[in-house]
């Protein structure tokens, strides 16, 4: 794929974080692409994309509605499905919902990738493990037995998942993707994510507020270096053996109160690290992770030649500079 251009390629939820680099990425490659984005969930304009004119065609509207009025994506190449709800505090709102909205826009993807016989990579989530320590692709995955939104979504991804994989003898073509931790430019603290929620916090003098422990250990991964995966790694063959991949950076590894200290001392900022009530912040339905330690095992992506080359301490500076000289407008309303 690294040397082909001028596809037609379909972004769904491509204003969101990861879904706007990723139709950035393929825009700038020479691909043509028609990004599908109700703006739930967006942290940019869909003039702000850096693409080259005319690359990217916009349609503001859910990916159900467009793909019943679209009827069939003859004409497509590919599809990359990254709309869904996203982040553990903005979630909470669309507890009931969350499994459902991932399920059913899923599904109406599979069914129309089938119908025109092109690929699907589908966006999951490292959520799906419920449980810590070193995560593995064929690993066991940990059900809790008990419900909150947090477990919903996960559920909610790993039933994607199964309809992906179990549609292959369908004749879909897929790949599916667990990131672990993306950061960088864009990311917005509204979700509840904890580096641009430390930067802008540091930046603007405010307290730097770490949930339980702050022992929590998370590899932080590159939304850039996520990008390149997509674009650079899958091929043809790789989307005739349906296989997850854990796409994570475990170099970049960090406790979360390291990494409060971390940006503290980068932003040259005058906050406190305090220890904070996280329900008293997002409300009672929030929890932590059940992934104490989040941390990846890659080897399904580095068999394909891709590996992480964004350090931790890059990655940081990334978002810092950024939000020196941006407004989280997604953001805005959220508790600080």
């Amino acid at each position: 794929m690294s040397d082909s251009t001028g596809r037609r390629i379909m972004v769904t939820g491509g204003l969101g974080f990861v879904g706007s680099f990723i139709s950035e990425a393929f825009a700038q490659r020479g691909d043509q692409v028609t990004v599908v984005d109700s703006c739930v969930s967006s942290v940019v304009e869909a003039e702000e994309l850096k693409a080259p004119s005319g690359s990217v065609e916009f349609v503001g509207e859910s990916v159900e509605d467009y793909l019943v009025k679209l009827g069939s994506l003859d004409g497509f190449d590919m599809v990359v499905h990254c709309a869904s709800y996203v982040g553990p505090a903005s979630i909470l709102q669309y507890a009931g919902q969350l499994g459902p909205a991932i399920v059913n826009t899923t599904s109406m993807v599979i069914e129309k990738c089938i119908l025109a016989d092109i690929p699907m990579v589908n966006f999951s989530s490292a959520e799906i493990y419920g449980k810590s320590g070193l995560l593995q692709e064929d690993g066991d995955i940990r059900v809790p037995p008990y419900f909150n939104p947090r477990i919903e979504y996960a559920l909610g991804k790993l039933t994607a998942e199964s309809m992906c994989m179990n549609s292959k003898d369908r004749g879909l073509r897929s790949a599916t993707i667990r990131p672990f931790n993306v950061a960088g430019p864009r990311q917005s603290r509204f979700g509840g994510f904890v580096m641009p929620t430390f930067v802008q916090q540091a930046l603007e003098g405010r307290p730097l507020t770490v949930f339980a422990s702050g022992l929590q250990k998370r590899a932080f991964l590159s939304v850039t270096d996520l990008c390149r995966f997509v674009t650079d790694h899958l091929d043809d063959a790789a989307f005739r053996n349906p296989k997850v991949y854990n796409v994570g950076n475990p170099h970049n590894e960090t406790e979360i109160y390291a990494l409060a200290e971390r940006i503290k001392e980068k932003t040259g900022s005058e906050s406190d690290i305090i220890y904070a009530d996280s329900t008293a912040i997002y409300g009672p339905q929030y929890e932590e992770a059940e992934s104490f330690e989040k941390l990846p095992e890659i080897k399904n992506a580095a068999s394909l030649g891709w590996a992480p080359t964004v350090t931790l301490e890059e990655l940081i500076d990334e978002t810092i500079s950024y939000y020196r000289s941006h407004a989280d407008m997604r953001g805005m309303n959220a508790r600080l």
